[in-house]
């Protein structure tokens, strides 16, 4: 589901303290890209580009970025928004409504903040001119100046300032990057521009300069083959020339082409900014994320693999979301419908490893743990903490789309920083997890799906914050009587400790109670056809605007699926049509009955129609009977890339 954020929070005036998820991405009521972390005064600020959704986009490339904010944070975990620094219509010299506010810099100097950054001039001159704003606090206001910086052109700049005062400006995207010198009044050039020397080819853009131990550290990113690395190359003066190092961040294969980044030194540790498209699965509606780096023995900087954990500090003592992991191999994440955002682990198999990294325990004593799932079979989960056996969740069958809180008793009492590692047993196929609660002697845990509204004796409605329970006593929560209201639109049924019962009884200490939704997934008549984008779960795709209206599945590779569980068969079909457009020749469709390897239905031989949006009907015969809820498969076979675009089915 792809949301405009700038909806969901209207910012006036001031600043707005954010806590969201404190993970990736670290900013969820509006998306932030090109993110350059800089610290000042002991504050950690991020500088990105803020992406958004324009009726009539009038950027470059798709990108529609108006404005500028600004984000804090002390403790790595709690963020603010001090709001918009900048917009296209706040800059003498920048096209009015021209969306092309790019990615941004802000450095100090003798107490002023210098905000750099990229944007199209009205005057025509070039693609971008590169412009500076000036403010005596880090969040502004900032006063830009009237015309843009004489003598450079492009995009993506990056200030900085050597130990002996020198001040050196980087920009550019394409083959080639290059710097000038800057006077020190941090708006005019010094020298004439340069190219920055010993760098690999292909396209690079992005750069971001910073020095460790006299070595001078200049990174980019790289797209050798495909979308953009996070590459690195280290001198021993700004000027270079540099010996290319390698990389720092694999390049996204999920469609998100760019990537921009900045590194930074906070309380010790060192940590890289970078972007990716977690909310929205749009390349160009991207969110700013972090994660931590370390340096060998040599000064390199090894290969990191980016991960939901973030850089936040997580405490038992609230609710952990599993999605959110420091490693997963053999899953998957993925994105729910719920209104508020979220994600779910899934696709989960006796060899998934799972593991979520550094949660302060302190000295805390937590008797049992609970966790949120869902599964229409019976599991086993098995938590260690720092490789010994902690806890035991026995999960119960279910109904699908049904989620429950179970629970199990700790085996001791971990102290300090733990790692939990995630086992599972059983027929985990449909299994999934949301969040989990560590829980004390006397706690009881209350949850429920998101679409579900529970009031107290007193009819006021309980508040749940998103993607987590509320901790009661048993005194407290048999006092407020959880319930739905008489007149609600959705109603649901009630599990204590994992077993359905029909009405709420005297809780004691350490039970988990939670309301799960009765409402029924919504069913298509597939004879009447079924969008593409109303897949009941897929592998490796996307969805994106479709020019005929409404949505279509793309970046769809070979070896990925649609799984439809969602449609009525109230007689055999005798034909399948399906609406594809490419603009290569695309590979097979094969549509495949009860499994990804199951029953072959019919086959499509795709050729190329002209264009991603150019659509074209194909119908083939159907080659086997079907039973009335049957589970249907689409999968794509074809070369490397992408294959195609996918509308919608529709059987005959």
């Amino acid at each position: 589901m792809k949301l405009n954020f700038y909806f969901l929070i209207v910012l006036f005036w001031g600043s707005v303290a954010l806590t969201s998820f404190a993970q990736n991405p670290l900013i969820t009521h509006r998306f932030s890209a090109d993110p350059t972390a800089r610290v000042m005064n002991d504050t950690l600020f991020v500088f990105p580009s803020s992406d958004t959704t324009c009726a009539q986009i009038q950027g470059n490339n798709g990108f529609c970025m108006p404005d500028y904010h600004v984000y804090s944070t002390t403790d790595l975990t709690n963020w603010k928004d001090h709001g918009e620094i900048l917009s296209h219509n706040t800059v003498p010299w920048v096209e009015e409504n021209s969306y092309g506010m790019w990615a941004p810099d802000c450095i100090e100097k003798d107490g002023k903040y210098y905000f750099y950054f990229p944007a199209m001039p009205k005057d025509k001159s070039t693609f971008r001119r590169i412009g500076v704003a000036v403010a005596d606090t880090p969040t502004g206001p900032y006063t830009p100046e009237e015309s843009y910086i004489e003598g450079i052109e492009g995009i993506d700049p990056n200030v900085f300032i050597d130990d002996d005062g020198s001040i050196f400006l980087y920009y550019g995207g394409g083959e080639n990057l290059y710097f000038v010198e800057l006077n020190q009044d941090m708006k005019t050039i010094k020298t004439t521009p340069q190219k920055v020397q010993g760098l690999p080819s292909k396209y690079k853009e992005g750069p971001f300069m910073f020095k460790r131990k006299n070595k001078y550290y200049f990174t980019f990113p790289h797209a050798p083959e495909g979308s953009e690395e996070i590459a690195y190359a280290v001198g021993d003066s700004p000027r270079g020339p540099f010996e290319y190092k390698g990389k720092v961040l694999e390049r996204w294969k999920d469609g998100c082409w760019t990537n921009h980044h900045s590194f930074v030194e906070y309380k010790g540790e060192w940590l890289l900014f970078y972007h990716h498209m977690d909310i929205s699965g749009n390349k160009h509606r991207r969110s700013m994320c972090a994660d931590r780096i370390f340096f060998d023995e040599d000064g390199n900087i090894p290969e990191i693999k980016a991960t939901q954990r973030g850089i936040a500090k997580l405490f038992a003592k609230d609710a952990i979301q599993v999605d959110r992991y420091s490693l997963l191999k053999k899953g998957k994440v993925e994105k729910t419908n719920s209104a508020t955002i979220n994600w779910v682990v899934k696709r989960i198999t006796p060899a998934t490893e799972l593991e979520i990294h550094d949660i302060n325990f302190e000295k805390q004593k937590f008797t049992q743990v609970a966790l949120f799932v869902s599964s229409t079979t019976k599991a086993t989960i098995e938590i260690s903490a720092n490789g010994k056996k902690w806890t035991t969740l026995e999960v119960p069958a279910m109904k699908e789309g049904e989620w429950r809180l179970v629970k199990g008793k700790t085996n001791f009492s971990p102290k300090g920083m733990q790692n939990l590692s995630f086992q599972f047993k059983g027929n985990t196929e449909t299994l999934q997890l949301d969040w989990m609660q560590c829980m004390k002697k006397n706690d009881v845990l209350l949850g429920k799906t998101s679409n579900i509204e529970l009031f107290n004796q007193a009819q006021q409605r309980i508040i749940f914050q998103p993607n987590q329970g509320v901790v009661y006593s048993a005194k407290a929560i048999n006092k407020a009587t959880p319930h739905f209201l008489e007149d609600a639109l959705v109603k649901g049924d009630l599990h204590i400790n994992g077993e359905k019962v029909n009405q709420l009884t005297a809780l004691e200490s350490g039970d988990v109670v939670s309301f799960s939704t009765d409402k029924a997934r919504q069913m298509y008549d597939a004879f009447a056809g079924i969008d593409a984008s109303n897949f009941s779960d897929q592998e490796g795709v996307m969805t994106e605007s479709c020019k005929l209206g409404g949505k279509n599945v793309g970046y769809i590779e070979n070896g990925d699926y649609l799984m439809f569980n969602n449609l009525l068969f109230h007689q055999q079909p005798q034909k399948v049509t399906i609406g594809v457009a490419t603009p290569n020749n695309g590979g097979v469709v094969e549509i495949r009955k009860s499994d990804v390897k199951g029953e072959l239905l019919a086959s499509f031989q795709i050729e190329k129609t002209g264009g991603w949006q150019n659509w074209t009907n194909l119908t083939s015969d159907i080659n086997s009977q079907v039973a009335k809820n049957e589970k249907i498969y689409i999968v794509f076979k074809g070369n490397n890339g992408f294959l195609m675009n996918l509308k919608d089915v529709k059987f005959e």
